[in-house]
């Protein structure tokens, strides 16, 4: 039962102290051989424990304990997996031996055992800020990142989640923004689709929240797995925070989208700590899990009471949770003008803070969140005033959504964002029913269908939309510049017609027109030459280039009176 601890306790052994079991003049026994595992990719290992518990998810816990090369300490924790079987994952992030230490917490025997990080096959790893510029972000090697990410709901089956990830793939996309673990949805004809496992009895929709849904929480790992096989990140939009099931404030007709009971609690009593530290368990050793979520939208008015305990919630999880992965909540860093610097007041480095913020708070149909103003504007907002508060990754997941009002001129989101330094989230939200009373994130499920009739087709997604082919047009773009050096410098294109730069002073410059016009652009520190092109941000064709002198404010007119993105950069 226990060969293969043994075995890695025998390797452990022999590493540590140097010495043999095998007589003298003998050759040393054989061992197993030492486990490889590429740099950011994951480590796995189980423990069997034959001890009977009446709930293994509650009774105890498997703890963990890896030391790194250098010697430094990592505190993580496995998961129960069935069975008599615990798991435990791990993403090294320094090349060499690692060494591991496994314990239960109720003195169940363990296991201690080593693994080999090297760099061939190494994984990008997880996003992080730029230290030197963190608007923008890179991967946790050091290279350069920069999301092209659709919004989709696809966590519900394979089904669905295989069509989005091969969309991403076929469409050019690199992140998927999709929960990774479901506490909210149950419709009629649906099996238990939820995180929890169900009780005892024939009631249909009745949940344990002491117990989970193995088979679902199975596969959303394998969603994760096969984003990653195809280079895709996933960013997580949905978070622990103690309230599940039950109806979303009456929202729902009675028989859709509700199982019971209704949990309405802090985050942090004894059974949602476990529920936190089992979805860290299982999902965060996945090395393109981008970041983590505290919450699905509107994270300060859904899944906290007030400031306090978002910040509570926000530093417990954080703790929890190794290997610096950013962390994010909603709306809670500056948001329509109420001055909500949540993200701020938490007590974890800058380098794990992301912001994630929507359009239109209340009003998705708002015709003012068609304009570039509001929307770059916000973006600002988001950004704040560092070092004072804010200065993390500004990120719209929900705003630049086709099939609603405010996402009705998409590259009005796109640009608007990007010239101050941000990025969108694009997504399909066409309603799949004629009174428009069911509208589907990314048409991938309908709740008045049986999910085998499911909706989500690489055929259906996009269509009569335009932002899904902008989006990728304008992250293409943002790479013909040495974007990472660029900030937001509005003020250098006052007095034109409408305009946001996005530039490197004195080098190069990116302006967004919506109305085309004649944008006037300051020179005056600025001697040249340089190059100004003009590029179509809805086929991605770009004008002749002209070459001219700096040194003085200079007028350009755009190809026509819609929207337009004017390119200047140094003369070659």
């Amino acid at each position: 039962m226990w060969k293969k601890a043994i075995c890695l306790s025998a390797v452990l052994d022999i590493m540590l102290l140097g010495v043999s079991c095998a007589p003298p003049q003998q050759a040393p026994p054989q061992v197993e051989q030492k486990m490889r595992v590429p740099l950011y990719g994951m480590f796995e290992t189980f423990v069997e424990n034959t001890r009977v518990y009446h709930n293994p998810f509650s009774e105890t816990e498997l703890r963990a304990r890896f030391t790194s090369p250098s010697g430094r300490g990592v505190n993580y924790f496995g998961f129960y997996d069935g069975g008599n079987t615990w798991r435990q994952r791990f993403m090294p992030d320094e090349p060499g031996t690692w060494l591991y230490n496994l314990s239960f917490s109720d003195g169940a025997p363990g296991a201690m055992g080593v693994f080999e990080c090297v760099a061939a096959g190494a994984k990008p790893g997880p996003w992080k800020p730029d230290p030197e510029n963190p608007r923008w972000l890179l991967s946790a090697d050091g290279n350069r990142f920069a999301p092209v990410a659709v919004f989709a709901d696809c966590y519900l089956t394979p089904l669905d989640w295989k069509d989005a990830i091969q969309w991403c793939k076929e469409k050019g996309f690199n992140t998927l923004v999709t929960p990774t673990f479901n506490t909210r949805f149950w419709a009629e004809e649906w099996d238990n689709l939820t995180a929890f496992a169900l009780q005892p009895g024939e009631l249909k929709r009745i949940v344990d929240y002491d117990r989970y849904n193995l088979q679902m929480w199975g596969q959303w790992d394998d969603m994760i797995r096969t984003a990653g096989l195809a280079g895709i990140y996933i960013g997580a939009f949905e978070g622990p925070c103690g309230k599940y099931g039950g109806q979303e404030n009456g929202k729902y007709p009675p028989n859709e989208l509700v199982f019971s009971p209704a949990m309405r609690d802090r985050f942090d009593t004894e059974r949602n700590k476990r529920i936190i530290r089992y979805l860290i368990a299982r999902q965060g050793a996945f090395w393109n899990l981008a970041y983590w979520s505290l919450g699905n939208t509107e994270v300060f008015r859904h899944c906290v009471a007030d400031e306090r305990e978002f910040i509570e919630y926000g530093e417990y999880f954080a703790s929890a949770a190794p290997f610096g992965r950013l962390l994010t909540a909603q709306d809670c860093e500056q948001v329509h003008g109420e001055n909500r610097r949540w993200l701020s007041g938490l007590n974890i480095p800058a380098s794990r803070k992301l912001n994630t913020v929507q359009t239109a708070a209340g009003n998705y149909d708002n015709p003012e969140w068609t304009k570039a103003g509001p929307n770059n504007q916000l973006a600002l907002d988001a950004w704040g005033r560092p070092p004072q508060y804010g200065g993390f990754p500004v990120l719209s997941t929900e705003g630049l959504w086709e099939g609603q009002g405010r996402a009705k001129k998409p590259l009005r989101v796109i640009w608007g964002f990007l010239a101050a330094g941000a990025h969108a989230v694009w997504a399909d939200w066409n309603y799949e029913n004629a009174d428009n009373t069911f509208g589907s994130i990314g048409r991938c499920w309908s709740p008045v269908k049986p999910l085998e009739k499911h909706l989500f087709r690489t055929s259906d997604l996009g269509a009569n939309c335009s932002g899904d082919e902008e989006l990728p047009i304008a992250l293409e773009h943002l790479k013909t510049y040495q974007y990472w050096k660029m900030k937001p410098h509005n003020e250098l294109v006052a007095g034109g017609a409408e305009a946001y730069c996005l530039a490197e002073p004195g080098s190069q410059y990116m302006i967004y027109a919506p109305e085309g016009g004649t944008v006037k652009l300051d020179l005056n520190s600025a001697p040249g030459p340089f190059t100004a092109r003009w590029l179509d941000p809805r086929q991605g064709t770009y004008t002749e280039p002209e070459r001219f002198e700096g040194g003085a404010a200079r007028s350009f007119a755009a190809p026509g009176n819609e929207d337009w993105v004017l390119s200047v950069t140094p003369a070659k």
